[in-house]
């Protein structure tokens, strides 16, 4: 009785004790599930307003800026006065009057940085640096607003308003650009040059352009209808590399005009971009992408791509459409970190938008019509002056704005590409680049690698199982299925550094051999099976049943090393001595040293052992008296063996093939390792790819916390967690059912 006790307590412990270890293990699992969603989650939310205030500005301001902490703006007003504003209390900070503006008004205003170029309505340009310095007194941070460099920098003989000024600074030259109330677009240049004993030239170039409209005016396909039709200017901007000036037309067409000969500029194209004038225009961070506003309140984003049919090689497209304004839009305020742009329209509606996405992230609205507008320098916060002399100061979140499913999992047109492609390029070597975060080419890579490496392993695992414990004798299944097991331990980054080291320069040398090596060893394999069959019987006797085997291998290294051998001959032969060559001039294939074929036969190498013992178990654990049965009725023991044994191992070999993908899909040090790591999309055998485990692998040291990398690589690992999960579910009701069915034999 007291034995007994004593099982029924250990039973009890042992039943407790498993119970709360699995319900341990799911919880774990549950958790992981949740903490890695959590870290997903933020990149599904949009921009938010986290603050907003008011204040009242002493007239029209035509220009406004912020500093970086979003503690202090400036208003530019009409007649030269500049305001500093403390946007924690709304106070009057500092005034100041630009230089060279006395009895006359600015008419058009442009902002490069810090610099800002004004046109007056006497023909007047202007130039001043509005900054901020920052200082530090016992902890606490002093702003203290700047300006200087302030100049005259032309001055119109006729005294002809300036009716828009575009201007671009950049390290050799200055160059402005403005239209006036006569119709008449002029082009400053100023280049200071280093003389060679010393000391520096100041040259001044001015040259009138409005050539190029009339020229624009011959070159209009119907020469009847435009040349009784003025063409006026609406809008101009030039980009940062002081090549391509852009002009926006009343007729709703943007004039490209080619300015780096600062003497000679010439006319490139006309596009048509709307139905409607041109009203505003601006470039996105890095210059190449042009955002379009036009008077019914549409946006749209443009950019130079490769066009044959053009006579430069080059055309401006139309590339991204942002949600509409339901007036004309009057600006347009580009981000200095990513590619994210705010737009005024008249209705005083104010949008943040990001180009790329095509997302509107938040909508917005002034008391009047926006006079003036400004995106804070880290992208935080959205300043605007309007019509009723008010400033409004949104201080914003947004974290993620170049994240939506269409920008993970679609096809997106980037800067410098030639249509919507599957990309992903995490960083780059500028701080104009935009990030680009494709998922699609991370998950091709990692079905292309485990399709490789299961078309390796599976046959061989099975078939080499099926062997071992129907065919093979037991003597030498003790020496090889623990042999086989062993291989299970070896850790991924060696496998991983062998194939990249060793494995990966071999089958580069003798590639030709390895496609014709099944040929030679089907021959010799053939021929073994003759040679064994005229054998007389006391020759045969030595070998044990089961133990057949050895004498293939002899033949098994005599096709190896007569294909190595034969390998530069039919390389010669047939890929006229250079099968890379070959590949590339006749089937378009470029072979990498480090491709798909590598990391299928090192992959492959790491699942066998796992589909091998599973198989090879569940096959030697059929009953006896199913085989014993099969063979008294008259079957050979192949036909047992693909008949019976197979069939009812199916759920377990099933089971050992499911375990064999989950390890692929996760794999990582060998497909990092073993490949170029290029995220492609390409099924060519002979290229590399990158997976999502890889990727997570190679891009989360170089990640910032909490950044959108950071959670997108999160969200790479919840897709893995999500896809094993479901393919092992839906595996274990396959089997479950398989089971079922076979169970009755």
């Amino acid at each position: 009785m007291k034995t007994l006790n004593k099982r029924r307590l250990i039973d009890r412990a042992a039943h407790w004790g498993i119970t709360l270890g699995g319900a341990a293990v799911i919880l774990v699992i549950l958790a992981l599930f949740v903490f890695i969603f959590l870290e997903v989650f933020p990149l599904l939310k949009g921009a938010k307003v986290v603050g907003k205030n008011t204040c009242s500005l002493s007239g029209k301001a035509v220009s406004v800026g912020i500093d970086e902490y979003q503690e202090i703006a400036y208003a530019v007003y009409e007649n030269g006065n500049i305001d500093f504003i403390s946007l924690l209390n709304g106070k009057l900070i500092k005034k100041h009057s630009i230089k060279g503006i006395i009895g006359t008004t600015i008419t058009a205003v442009c902002k490069d940085k810090d610099r800002i170029v004004m046109g007056t309505n006497d023909g007047r340009v202007l130039t001043a640096n509005i900054g901020f310095f920052v200082s530090y007194d016992d902890d606490e941070r002093i702003i203290t607003p700047q300006v200087s460099h302030e100049e005259v920098a032309f001055t119109s003989e006729g005294g002809k308003g300036i009716q828009y000024i575009t201007s671009k600074n950049d390290e050799e030259a200055t160059v402005t650009v403005f239209y006036t109330a006569d119709g008449r677009l002029i082009l400053k240049s100023t280049e200071i040059e280093e003389k060679l004993f010393g000391g520096e030239e100041k040259s001044e170039i001015i040259t009138d352009i409005t050539a190029m409209l009339e020229m624009y005016k011959l070159t209009t396909p119907d020469k009847s209808t435009e040349q009784g039709r003025d063409l006026q200017i609406t809008s101009l901007a030039i980009d940062h590399f002081t090549e391509n000036l852009y002009a926006g037309t009343v007729h709703g067409e943007v004039i490209h005009i080619n300015v780096r000969d600062r003497e000679n500029p010439f006319l490139v194209e006309r596009v048509k971009v709307s139905d409607e004038s041109v009203t505003s225009l601006g470039f996105l961070l890095g210059d190449v992408s042009l955002v379009v506003g036009d008077r019914k309140g549409g946006i749209s984003t443009w950019m130079r791509v490769r066009d044959e049919t053009s006579q430069s090689g080059w055309s401006l497209k139309k590339v991204h459409t942002g949600k509409p304004h339901q007036a004309g839009i009057t600006s347009i305020a580009p981000s200095s970190r990513n590619k994210c742009f705010v737009t005024a329209a008249s209705d005083g509606t104010i949008y943040l938008k990001h180009a790329t996405s095509e997302q509107t992230l938040l909508n917005l609205r002034s008391m009047t019509m926006p006079t003036a507008i400004a995106y804070s320098p880290k992208a935080n916060g959205i300043l605007v002056a309007d019509s009723a002399g008010s400033l409004t100061h949104w201080s914003i979140s947004n974290p993620h704005p170049e994240t939506t499913l269409k920008t993970l999992f679609g096809k997106v047109w980037y800067e410098g590409y030639e249509e919507p492609e599957y990309v992903w390029q995490s960083t780059g070597g500028s701080d104009d680049f935009e990030p680009k975060f494709s998922l699609v080419p991370l998950i091709f890579g990692t079905i292309k690698g485990t399709i490789y490496a299961l078309i390796i392993a599976i046959p061989i695992g099975i078939l080499s199982a099926l062997y071992t414990s129907q065919f093979l004798h037991t003597s030498l299944k003790k020496i090889i299925k623990p042999s086989i097991e062993f291989m299970a331990a070896l850790p991924s980054v060696i496998l991983g550094f062998l194939a990249a080291l060793w494995l990966a320069p071999l089958m580069e040398r003798i590639f030709p051999a390895i496609i014709i090596m099944p040929i030679f060893l089907l021959i010799f394999i053939a021929g073994a099976f003759c040679i064994w069959k005229a054998l007389p019987g006391y020759v045969k006797g030595r070998y044990r049943h089961g133990t057949e085997a050895i004498f293939l291998i002899p033949f098994f290294i005599v096709a190896i090393l007569l294909s190595i051998y034969l390998g530069g001959l039919f390389e010669s032969f047939v890929f006229n001595g250079d099968y890379r060559q070959w590949f590339l001039d006749v089937l378009g294939l470029r072979y990498d040293q480090r491709n798909a074929v590598v990391v299928g036969f090192a992959m492959g190498f790491a699942i066998l052992p796992i589909i091998f013992t599973i198989s090879e178990d569940a096959m030697s654990n059929v009953p006896n008296h199913l085989t014993s049965a099969s063979l008294a009725l008259g079957a050979v023991p192949w036909q047992t063996a693909v008949r019976i044994v197979l069939p009812i191992a199916s759920p377990a070999i099933f089971s050992a093939v499911m375990l064999g993908f989950g390890r692929a899909v996760g794999e990582t040090m060998i497909v990092l390792m073993a490949t170029g790591n290029t995220p492609i999309m390409d099924w060519n055998l002979f290229n590399g790819f990158r997976a999502l485990a890889a990727n997570i692998a190679v891009e989360i040291p170089e990640a910032p916390f909490g950044g959108t990398l950071y959670r997108v690589l999160f969200l790479a690992a919840l897709l893995l967690f999500m896809t094993t999960f479901i393919v092992n579910t839906i595996a274990e009701l396959i089997r479950q059912k398989m089971k079922k069915k076979y169970s009755h034999l």
